[in-house]
């Protein structure tokens, strides 16, 4: 006797905004650019699978923000992903200090309950003891810096961790994710900051997680003169990152817990997750 599946049609189109229809790769791989272009304040989207001859990140976004290659990482794919593999010894994109990369979260142009920044990406570790930058315009451990997620492999549970800073401070929070990363499964990594609310950061190698820290929390970020940096902090001193990274992203505003949940289950199934 053949089974019945019976899904409530109630519940599934209650969530549809939020959860695609069809969990296949090949289907998240021709929507996961459509996905990261329609974020709202969309200030950068690199893919990993658009550069030029120099290795030099194309920006899909079309604000023209590529990042310059340093180092000798190579470009390859997994099945459909493109990614950009470092090795943790001189690997990683940046591009200097530029004012569409100063977000500090009072910008009038944009609506006050939206204001904020939200950065993320995917991201896979090739070990699992060190502190490694994932990306953002920092330097790890000054508060001279602005915005950046870390993932400590270093600490106990191997939390992802997400800073911010106001010139004078650097406020911090983390999450432990309930399995523990592991070097042949891909990670969506994502920070958010709200100002004088809250700082947030999500992660997943399966299921969506997230922490936060409401506590003093700035008003506005640093305009700081740090590079934006996928891989290393600025300057390269220390900390890069040996692993793959792909589909990361910079948006100037502060995007809705929906928005960020849609955007992972609309591009999960391509990593794999």
């Amino acid at each position: 006797m053949t089974g019945t599946t019976i899904r409530r049609g109630d519940v599934m189109k209650s969530r549809s905004g939020e959860l695609q229809n069809r969990h296949d790769g090949t289907f998240a791989w021709k929507t996961a650019v459509a996905a990261g272009l329609n974020l709202p304040g969309l200030r950068g989207l690199w893919t990993m699978g658009s550069f030029d001859e120099n290795g030099d990140q194309y920006d899909l976004s079309g604000q023209g923000r590529t990042l310059s290659y340093n180092g000798n990482p190579t470009y390859s794919n997994d099945g459909l992903i493109p990614y950009l593999a470092l090795d943790g010894t001189g690997d990683y994109l940046n591009r200097a200090d530029e004012a569409g990369l100063d977000t500090l979260g009072t910008e009038t142009y944009i609506a006050a309950a939206q204001r904020g920044l939200t950065l993320g990406g995917w991201f896979r570790f090739d070990r699992l003891t060190a502190a490694e930058f994932l990306i953002g315009k920092g330097t790890v451990i000054t508060a001279t810096s602005s915005y950046w997620l870390l993932f400590r492999g270093d600490i106990a549970g191997d939390p992802i961790r997400f800073q911010v800073s106001d010139g004078a401070a650097v406020d911090t929070v983390d999450l432990n994710l309930t399995t523990a990363p592991t070097t042949a499964t891909w990670t969506f990594v994502c920070g958010r900051y709200d100002p004088s609310t809250e700082i947030k950061v999500w992660a997943s190698q399966g299921t969506l997680e997230s922490n936060t820290n409401a506590v003093g929390i700035p008003a506005a970020l640093n305009n700081s003169g740090a590079d934006f940096t996928i891989g290393a902090p600025s300057g390269a001193a220390g900390n890069l990152l040996d692993g793959q990274v792909g589909l990361c992203f910079l948006s100037t505003m502060l995007l809705s817990n929906t928005i960020v949940s849609a955007f992972y289950h609309h591009t999960r199934a391509l990593y794999g997750i």
